[in-house]
């Protein structure tokens, strides 16, 4: 390379040439440097700025020229969009170069498409800096078509008063035992125990409508609020169900909390209030019912002990997840524990298909890791076998049933502990279902 003088305009001549349809627009100022050093941008973009070749450190159409401040070069290059290597080389030759952060690695640099960046070299940091020089400007009517309504289910923007029913008010002191007779730990009542019942229900809830629509509220979530068992746990362990997790009837309110007649009023004066009612809901498991012959419940994975169809052939149930099809099974031989149901507990749970051992994983206490998470006890909980058709259809009517009843829409419970095909299945089955019977925007999350 000759003079620096002759180099620019060398600079602009070449770069007016527009190879690939990329125009540099030249030095920002021609002024002398004290020092006699030439510096240009050398990668595998300089053929696309008017150079015969890339990583060429003696093309004068990618040089940097003085800014006048001494030790300062710059140039505005047209980049177009790509992905890009670079860094700087000194004086026409690879005995002195520099790259990220003034080392020797090249810079990394991608774009989407052509856009005008000012280089600038610090002969002093060694740095090279990238700016942009022609940023879009404001929004305009032509970047409409750009952007689109965010995706957004129906029922996404409700302001919701989320209420746990037995702790907010009592409105009827008569179900404050749920029909039982005798102590706490049969009735689940105790008010001066944060672990039992305390006695809200549903009638107070109906009676506080106004605070609640005064606070601006568009739906109410419910906790869980079907039939439970009172109690679980013995001695110290002991508490009550007020929460509604430990579910043994599905298809029934609690009575602690009222009737299904007393949830249709309740939803009924909501509704009239602009309101909307939504249930939250477990599918993951029920009240702990099942026990294992020998009282251990540690979590056995399938390699230690695969499940066993009824003939005796191992298998793992996430095969036949959303199948439509699944291998019968024997609760004597096909698990890793026997399950056992007390004789005055075989018909407790409904819908009576709830009572078939042979429809829960029974395999130990999930540690919350690994395949546990879908196939283990979630604290100690009967853990369904969601990968069964025959549990995912009667949950779809179970759910079913509580939309006619007049429900706009779930907030669902442990849903990282149900194998996703389930979720596919059920939630379309549902929605459908809430869709053509007069709630197009049934929500769940």
């Amino acid at each position: 390379m000759t003079g620096r003088s002759r180099a620019v305009t060398a600079l602009l001549s070449a770069l007016g040439l527009a190879l690939t349809g990329v125009v540099a627009i030249g030095p920002l100022t021609q002024t002398a440097q004290a020092a006699d050093v030439t510096v240009a941008l050398v990668g595998d973009l300089q053929s696309e700025l008017g150079c015969p070749g890339d990583w060429q450190p003696d093309c004068t159409q990618t040089e940097l020229a003085p800014t006048g401040v001494p030790g300062q070069y710059a140039t505005e290059f047209d980049v177009p969009g790509g992905t890009w290597q670079y860094k700087v080389a000194l004086n026409d030759t690879w005995d002195v170069a520099y790259g990220r952060d003034g080392g020797g690695d090249n810079v990394p640099l991608t774009i989407a498409g052509t856009t005008r960046l000012r280089v600038s070299y610090d002969d002093t940091t060694h740095r090279i800096a990238l700016t942009p020089v022609n940023l879009t400007g404001g929004y305009t009517d032509a970047d409409a078509a750009l952007v689109s309504d965010p995706v957004r289910e129906a029922g996404s923007d409700e302001q919701f008063y989320f209420v746990m029913t037995d702790r907010f008010a009592n409105g009827d002191t008569t179900n404050d035992t749920g029909g039982l007779t005798g102590d706490r730990l049969t009735t689940g009542l105790d008010l001066t125990d944060k672990g039992f019942y305390h006695g809200g229900d549903l009638a107070g809830l109906r009676s506080q409508l106004d605070y609640i629509e005064g606070l601006g509220t568009t739906a109410i979530w419910l906790t869980p609020s079907f039939l439970n068992k009172p109690v679980q746990g013995t001695g110290a362990d002991a508490s009550a169900g007020y929460h509604g997790y430990w579910i043994t009837d599905f298809t029934q309110i609690d009575p602690h909390l009222g009737t299904n007649a007393e949830l249709e009023a309740l939803i009924a004066d909501a509704h009239a209030r602009g309101i909307k009612v939504y249930f939250d809901i477990i599918t993951n498991h029920t009240a702990d019912v099942i026990s294992y012959d020998g009282g251990v419940y540690d979590y056995v994975d399938q390699a230690t002990k695969p499940y066993l169809d009824a003939g005796g052939t191992a298998f793992d149930p996430a095969d036949y997840a959303g199948t439509g099809t699944f291998p019968a099974m024997s609760a004597a031989t096909s698990f890793p524990y026997t399950p056992v149901i007390a004789d005055a507990d075989a018909n407790l749970k409904v819908p009576a298909w709830l009572n078939d051992p042979t429809l829960y994983h029974n395999r130990g206490n999930s540690t919350y890791t690994g395949e546990s998470t879908t196939y283990g006890d979630f604290g100690g909980l009967d853990d369904l076998m969601t990968e069964n058709p025959t549990v995912v259809q009667g949950f779809v009517d179970v759910y079913d049933g509580w939309i006619d009843l007049g429900i706009d829409g779930f907030r669902i419970d442990t849903a990282k502990h149900v194998n996703f095909e389930f979720w596919q299945q059920w939630s379309t089955a549902v929605l459908d279902y809430a869709h053509a019977h007069g709630k197009p925007d049934f929500f769940m999350f």
